[in-house]
C-alpha cells in the first residue's frame, strides 16, 4: 500500500468530482467506495462462477449465486481491512487529527492522557494514569466500537492527511535541491 490512504480505483472519481465544483462529504464518500468496493467483488467472482458452472453439468444459476455471495464478503472483508489500516496508520503518525477528528465529527472525546505521537511523552498525565498509551492502542483497545469511530473519523481527516503528506514530500524533495 502506498502512503497515500486513498483507494486509487476512486482517486479519479474523486478528481471529476471535485473538478465539477462539487463537494461530497467524507462519509458519503466512504459509502459510495464501499458500494462500488463490493458490487465490482460480487459481480465478478459471480460471473466467473456463472461461466465455470455453465461449462460444467449443473449449470450456470446456483454457481452465480455462490460466487456472488462469496465474492460480496470478500470484498466486505477486504474493505474492512483497508478501512481499518487506514484508520490505525493515521491513529499512529497523525494522532492529533484524528483524535480532533473523533471529537469534532463524532463526539468521542479522546483521554488526554494519551501519547499523542511516537517517541512524544506525555506531560500532562496525572500521577497513577499509565503514561505510554498511543491513540492507535488506546483504539485497539476499545474494541469494535472504538475502531468503527476511528475508521469514520479517518475519512474526514484524509484531505487533511493528504496535504500534510504533500509538505513532507515537498520539504525532501528541497533537501535534495539544497545538496546540489
Amino acid at each position: 500500500m502506498s502512503d497515500s490512504h486513498h483507494a486509487p480505483s476512486f482517486d479519479g472519481l474523486s478528481s471529476l468530482i471535485s473538478f465539477a465544483g462539487f463537494s461530497v462529504p467524507a462519509r458519503a464518500r466512504f459509502v459510495a467506495q464501499f458500494v462500488g468496493s463490493t458490487l465490482f467483488s460480487s459481480v465478478t467472482v459471480g460471473l466467473v462462477a456463472g461461466q465455470t458452472g455453465a461449462l460444467l453439468s449443473c449449470g450456470p444459476l446456483i454457481p452465480f449465486i455462490a460466487g456472488s455471495w462469496i465474492g460480496y464478503t470478500w470484498g466486505c472483508v477486504g474493505f474492512w481491512r483497508r478501512a481499518r489500516l487506514k484508520a490505525l496508520t493515521c491513529a499512529r503518525r497523525y494522532p492529533r487529527v484524528l483524535a480532533h477528528g473523533l471529537l469534532i465529527e463524532l463526539d468521542v472525546e479522546v483521554p488526554k492522557n494519551l501519547r499523542r505521537a511516537p517517541g512524544e511523552s506525555n506531560k500532562e498525565a496525572k500521577v497513577g494514569e499509565k503514561k505510554d498509551v498511543s491513540l492507535e492502542e488506546w483504539i485497539l483497545a476499545g474494541g469494535i466500537g472504538r475502531l468503527s469511530y476511528a475508521m469514520l473519523a479517518a475519512q474526514g481527516c484524509d484531505e487533511d492527511t493528504a496535504e500534510m503528506q504533500k509538505g513532507e514530500r515537498q520539504k525532501l524533495i528541497d533537501r535534495y535541491s539544497q545538496k546540489d
